[in-house]
């Protein structure tokens, strides 16, 4: 059995495809990795190896900077992008048996190329936009119509109710009930496999010591908005101030901010820290809503501040706040003040975020095996149904 899978270099889409794509091949399956380069990023030297004997092939070029553009030049954008050639081209190259593709805006040619390869395919998403009712997504609507429009008049089918594209085959969900609830749109052909970040080497892991300084009486704040959109200095600096005024002591992933923060001195920060460790040692997790982030924050049980600067954030923000994991601040109300209220709710044991993120730890599951093992059983499926 030989599996594609299709992504960006963007860490928030390729870290959680990492354990996929090893799922896939200690179930058996030769796994090609399909990269598309995101603002000219590339596969570093960690994650490949954590890929392990996965063949990678790059097949083209998105840039990021025009989903915050005008709106109207999307569909123009997309219908002119190289991307959905490159993918049919290298998909009969490789020629796989399946192709699982990343469902997001930014890979909607690719969603075109794997349409006209004629090789099934299925489709994943790294956040919880493709179940998320549109209503939700109301600031992106201008992007999605576009991006509606491009893929059905290529074949692609549309959900007009999340706004997301769907395969006629398969559409796998990282996520649980717990999470997402009533309100997810699933009764359209879409299975919830559980919740990335279960054990296993994800690629991207580092050392930091200074978590050996931290005082086991006093609660711990984690502050992190992730390796893109870490670069507000102003609203960095005031969300941890405010959180540490609770008298939380206060872990803060800063990349190269730290000089330009001018931090107190017991606020404790690196470049990028090891989140999952961390989160395990977190009574808060103050975070712009990545998915990654909010999933693993799942897992440790530790509840979330959502502050949810851009794309998809609003929509975990959402599903965060619904289920009882965390409160939310949209970013032009952060204060300082703000935050420590928010801190001050969330460390109240008597508020039950932790109860609740506890109760939903049955049913995270690993949705690295899970997808493998549905991919797997979904391409055999296709395989007996040809041979017949």
């Amino acid at each position: 059995m030989r599996v594609a899978l299709l992504t960006t270099t963007q860490h928030g889409h390729l870290n959680p495809y990492v354990p996929v794509v090893n799922a896939l091949r200690t179930a058996g399956s030769e796994v090609v990795l399909l990269l598309l380069s995101a603002d000219g990023g590339t596969l570093d030297e960690q994650r490949r190896r954590a890929l392990g004997k996965a063949q990678v092939h790059g097949i083209g070029q998105v840039e990021m900077a025009p989903w915050s553009g005008d709106p109207a030049k999307i569909g123009p954008m997309l219908e002119s992008s190289p991307v959905a050639d490159q993918t049919a081209d290298a998909l009969r190259a490789t020629a796989p048996d399946f192709v699982l593709v990343d469902s997001l805006p930014v890979t909607a040619s690719a969603m075109v190329g794997a349409q006209a390869s004629g090789v099934p395919y299925g489709m994943i998403w790294a956040n919880l936009g493709g179940v998320c009712p549109s209503e939700h997504r109301r600031g992106r609507w201008p992007y999605d119509e576009q991006v509606g429009d491009y893929l059905t008049r290529h074949g692609v089918l549309w959900s007009t109710r999340t706004h997301s594209a769907r395969s006629p085959i398969l559409n796998l969900m990282p996520t649980i009930p717990a999470l997402v609830g009533d309100d997810a749109v699933t009764d359209d052909g879409v299975q919830l496999v559980g919740l990335p970040g279960a054990a296993g080497t994800r690629g991207d892991e580092v050392a930091f010591a200074g978590l050996d300084r931290l005082d086991p009486d006093r609660p711990v704040v984690y502050v992190s908005f992730g390796t893109i959109f870490y670069r507000r200095p102003d609203l960095l600096r005031t969300v941890i101030i405010g959180a540490a005024a609770t008298g939380a002591q206060v872990v803060a992933a800063v990349g190269d901010l730290a000089e330009e923060l001018a931090l107190p001195d017991e606020v404790l920060t690196a470049p990028y820290l090891p989140q999952r460790e961390v989160l395990e040692r977190a009574d808060v997790f103050i975070t712009h809503g990545g998915y990654n982030s909010v999933a693993e924050s799942i897992r440790a049980a530790t509840p979330m501040l959502v502050i949810p600067l851009a794309v998809d954030q609003p929509v975990q923000a959402h599903f965060v706040g619904s289920a009882g994991f965390g409160t939310a601040l949209e970013p032009a109300g952060v204060t300082e003040q703000a935050v420590a209220d928010a801190v001050t709710d969330l460390l109240d044991p008597a508020r039950d975020y932790r109860a609740r993120l506890r109760a939903a730890q049955p049913e995270c599951g690993d949705s690295a095996v899970r997808a493998a093992e549905l991919v797997i059983g979904t391409a055999e499926t296709l395989q007996r149904k040809g041979e017949q």
